[in-house]
């Protein structure tokens, strides 16, 4: 039987306290007005985990010292309307802290665009976007040294040099695969636009050459194959706005 919302509950007064200042300055003098976490018609359950989700972004705020602004109504109501259907715990430091990003006043990631990739994604294609991350923030480090190196006489007369120069090479060409992904998921954050697919190489095993013989012109075809499947992914720029909008704010030291 689905319980529904008790005003009059001292558990939910005591969460509506925590906090009401804070969802105030987030929402602004509007709040009444669209009923936020006030609807007579929202389940428990729903109120419970918008309540929990409030605190937690209250708690990161504080914590990392955020000066928050008013997060706009048309972005912040259907986050907490979705958000309040997420019972995992980790998915929902997911949703606290995305709170606390667009409302973070020295970010500029007020977009409608990020609660919905939220509610479109499991955890585990969550952490495995994480990880093309950390990879692509390694080849982009590699791809600036060999930038520099390249700007040295004979660079490539070190071996080192030639190594890394295979390295990028060996990304920009083939790009990242990620263990733990199964094709559905991977089909997944490519339809979202947080992944996208290399485009097939050719490769060249003869050129068509023109030559002219006793019999005239002769041309030498060209064969090459590929296999779209074996092409690996890169992260796009979405998916690392996405992933920061999510993600616990780094504090520069």
């Amino acid at each position: 039987m689905t319980k529904e919302l008790n005003i009059k509950s001292s558990t939910i007064e005591k969460g509506l306290e925590l906090v009401k200042d804070f969802a105030t300055k987030l929402i602004g003098p509007t709040i009444e007005e669209v009923g936020l976490l006030m609807s007579d018609n929202i389940k428990y359950f729903r109120f419970k985990n918008q309540v929990k989700i409030l605190v937690k972004a209250q708690e990161y705020v504080n914590e990392k010292k955020i000066n928050i602004k008013e997060i706009p109504t048309k972005i912040l109501v259907p986050l907490l309307e979705n958000a309040s259907l997420e019972e995992n715990e980790e998915m929902q430091d997911k949703w606290a802290f995305m709170i606390g990003n667009l409302a973070d006043s020295d970010q500029n990631m007020q977009n409608q665009i990020f609660p919905y990739l939220l509610t479109q994604i499991s955890l585990n294609e969550f952490e495995m976007l994480s990880e093309f991350s950390k990879m692509e923030r390694i080849y982009m480090i590699d791809h600036l040294r060999l930038l520099d190196l390249r700007k040295e006489d004979a660079y490539y007369l070190k071996r080192e040099n030639r190594e890394l120069r295979d390295k990028v090479n060996k990304v920009q060409q083939e790009g990242f695969w990620v263990k733990g992904l199964e094709d559905y998921e991977y089909s997944n954050l490519q339809r979202l636009g947080l992944l996208k697919q290399l485009p097939p190489r050719f490769i060249i095993d003869e050129l068509e050459i023109e030559h002219k013989g006793y019999l005239g012109s002769e041309y030498y075809p060209i064969e090459a194959e590929y296999d779209p499947d074996d092409y690996g992914y890169r992260i796009t720029s979405l998916g690392i706005k996405f992933l920061s909008a999510c993600e616990e704010k780094k504090v520069s030291g």
